[in-house]
């Protein structure tokens, strides 16, 4: 009978423990900035990287993520109807500057998704 008492108590002290931690987690997310390179180059990898994205939201489970291209932020990627509304333009060739208006925003992580030419101070670069 002790050992079943010492197992219950051992298991409310888990499951209270990963209770306090998922809501911690839920109220207290953390900000992720994705911006993917539309310029005319890349749209033959729009496929790949709209791949990439949904990979990255299904295992972003404590993460908000603010998507946007080097034309304009288009917000929560969570909010949007379609991911396809990422690529649905592509024109003009991305440079550093394309990335200024990002700067303000302060998130945690910032991921560009381009082929690796521009090389911006503060950003990871998945190259495609």
């Amino acid at each position: 009978m002790k050992f079943i008492k010492v197992f219950a108590l051992f298991f409310l002290i888990h499951a209270t423990a990963w209770a306090g931690a998922h809501v911690y987690q839920n109220q207290h997310r953390e900000l992720v900035l994705i911006v993917a390179d539309t310029s005319y180059a890349m749209k033959p990898k729009f496929p790949a990287m709209q791949d990439w994205i949904e990979n990255y939201e299904a295992k972003a489970r404590y993460k908000d993520i603010q998507i946007g291209t080097d034309k304009a932020l288009l917000g929560n990627l969570a909010d949007l109807k379609s991911k396809t509304v990422i690529f649905r333009t592509s024109f003009g060739s991305m440079t550093a500057e394309s990335l200024a208006r990002y700067q303000t925003i302060p998130a945690s992580q910032k991921i560009l998704l381009s082929d690796g030419k521009v090389q911006a101070q503060g950003w990871e670069v998945v190259k495609f």
